[in-house]
């Protein structure tokens, strides 16, 4: 029989042998097994240990007023209000919403300008153009000579 502790396989024969549960056929299988096993024989003394302090445990009597002193704290309850009630539902609703709008603002790919090649000659003529109208602008503008009569 292979270990129902290791193999997590027939774990209840266990359980019912604590209890005293366990059909005699299965029960001699667990005895001969937890007589190499110290794992399932630490096991089934635990349980029984558990099963004998429930057996002696007694539950406190109910006073007769139980149910009227319920009843009273039941009614004394304050109703939730429509707050209340749609806040629990709409916490994860928003974040789910929040996660969502991020993701789409953070992975949105940015618009690039085309990269246009230039070609060197082009450049230098650019800047001799520039050269020549920042030149026009410096000079002063010359008055128009008109003949004088003598």
């Amino acid at each position: 029989m292979d270990c129902p502790i290791k193999t997590q396989e027939n774990r209840e024969w266990l359980l019912d042998y604590s209890a005293g549960r366990l059909d005699r056929q299965h029960a001699v299988m667990i005895e001969q097994h937890m007589e190499t096993c110290p794992d399932c024989a630490r096991f089934v003394r635990d349980q029984r240990v558990v099963w004998e302090a429930l057996g002696q445990w007694e539950p406190q009597e109910i006073s007769a007023d139980f149910n009227r002193r319920l009843y009273q704290k039941v009614g004394q309850a304050k109703p939730a209000s429509w707050l209340q009630l749609l806040w629990r539902p709409l916490v994860p609703v928003v974040a789910a919403c929040l996660l969502i709008v991020a993701s789409v603002a953070l992975h949105t790919p940015t618009a690039t300008p085309p990269v246009e090649s230039v070609e060197p000659e082009q450049v230098e003529r650019t800047l001799d153009d520039l050269q020549m109208l920042r030149e026009l602008a410096l000079t002063p503008p010359q008055e128009a000579k008109t003949p004088q009569p003598m």
